[in-house]
């Protein structure tokens, strides 16, 4: 009987012994965070502003007259060249083109007084479509990395080009909107290339690349956090845990960021670590 005794004994002791280290091992699984990982690499990386444009003509003649016309030698498309009349009213006034271009609008008959401006309108224009330009406006903290002479990149009907930021204006200007008033600093870019099948008035997508890395060590933004100071950070995995690191970043893409101090490259970075994540927390690897 002392026996038998002593081997139930033994045998529940074992019992508790099986589910005390289960549920020691379900507390340890469920301390466990999965997260998933991107690794620190070396690559060349482009900042850019990204906005659209309108393509227009490099140079217009707007014409405003006053009186009764009593001439009108042009019609909406027609080509005129330097020194071609376009317009004559009564009182002896008339008006020829300032270089080789394409009437665009007329808003003048003859024989009819010409009112446009009054309403705040040219009465004929003018424009050069065979040299075309794109005009952006700049919010303020894009027109902060803006600079004349930056490379820009653009997209207008599957077809891209290349071109160059020529100038940007003196002063920002505001203009009201249906969403209240908007203010924006207008800047220009000219083709590097042949514009031929541009349309002018159509909006064209616009890259201004405002500055560039080669051989840099950039991780995915996913991975960056910020403190209470605002200060950059991400978490490292080594050895099933992850530790905080503090970075200094540098220039940052649509979806990378260069890290300039902080990192080394194969490091491993958590990536959209959750609220759940700390200092020395144990972590699976989501394959």
């Amino acid at each position: 009987m002392k026996g038998k005794k002593w081997v139930v004994i033994i045998v529940f002791l074992l019992f508790l012994g099986f589910v005390g280290f289960s549920i020691y091992n379900t507390t340890q699984k469920d301390d466990t965070v999965t997260v998933r990982i991107a690794e620190v690499e070396e690559s060349d990386i482009t900042e850019v502003v990204v906005t659209t444009g309108i393509i227009e003509p490099s140079q217009s003649q707007e014409i405003v007259g006053q009186g009764v016309v009593s001439e009108l030698n042009v019609s909406v498309g027609d080509s005129v060249e330097e020194g071609d009349t376009l317009v004559n009213y009564v009182d002896g006034t008339s008006f020829t083109a300032n270089f080789n271009g394409t009437v665009t609008e007329v808003n003048v008959t003859e024989e009819e007084v010409d009112v446009n401006a009054q309403q705040g309108q040219p009465s004929l224009v003018v424009s050069d479509l065979n040299d075309l330009q794109v005009a952006v406006q700049l919010s303020r903290s894009d027109a902060a990395l803006v600079d004349v002479d930056q490379a820009v990149e653009m997209e207008y009907a599957d077809t891209f080009y290349k071109g160059t930021v020529s100038s940007i204006d003196p002063v920002a200007t505001s203009e009201q909107t249906q969403m209240g008033s908007s203010i924006s600093l207008g800047a220009t870019i000219a083709f590097d290339s042949d514009t031929d099948d541009l349309i002018a008035g159509f909006e064209i997508d616009v890259d201004i690349i405002v500055d560039s890395a080669e051989n840099a060590l950039v991780i995915p933004i996913e991975a960056l956090n910020y403190n209470q100071d605002n200060e950059p950070y991400v978490y490292i995995v080594t050895d099933g845990q992850v530790s905080e690191v503090m970075i200094e970043t540098g220039i940052q893409s649509d979806a990378r960021i260069q890290v300039t101090d902080g990192l080394s490259e194969g490091d491993q970075v958590v990536l959209s670590p959750g609220e759940d994540l700390e200092d020395g927390a144990e972590v699976e690897i989501d394959e």
